[in-house]
């Protein structure tokens, strides 16, 4: 198993706000970038959740009017904001976000 803080795939630029879960509260929170492996959030005033954390996100990418409910595991997360790495993405939010990746690559 690769070490948790190594990026997988291509990432791609993403300026959205999503509800970040924890703790069951929801958070609004500001995206930076998204790949199939994970995104980075930018910290709001939601509260640091330790490295480790489970916590889901809702997610709304540009273009797609689908509503993606992503788990993460926070791989890290400091003053800036929180490296969140996908656990047991959905085929079908997969595919979701790849095709987004993929039409940012291509403009």
């Amino acid at each position: 198993m690769p070490p948790k803080n190594e990026r997988h795939g291509d990432r791609a630029p993403l300026d959205v706000y999503v509800n970040k879960v924890i703790d069951g509260v929801p958070h609004l929170a500001r995206t930076r970038n998204i790949s199939r492996g994970g995104l980075f959030l930018h910290r709001l005033l939601e509260p640091a959740a330790p490295d480790g954390a489970r916590i889901a996100v809702e997610i709304v990418l540009p273009g797609h009017d689908d509503v993606l409910w992503v788990d993460a595991e926070v791989v890290r997360d400091d003053r800036g904001g929180a490296g969140l790495r996908f656990v047991d993405l959905a085929p079908r939010d997969a595919a979701v976000i790849d095709a987004y990746v993929s039409s940012a690559r291509e403009r």
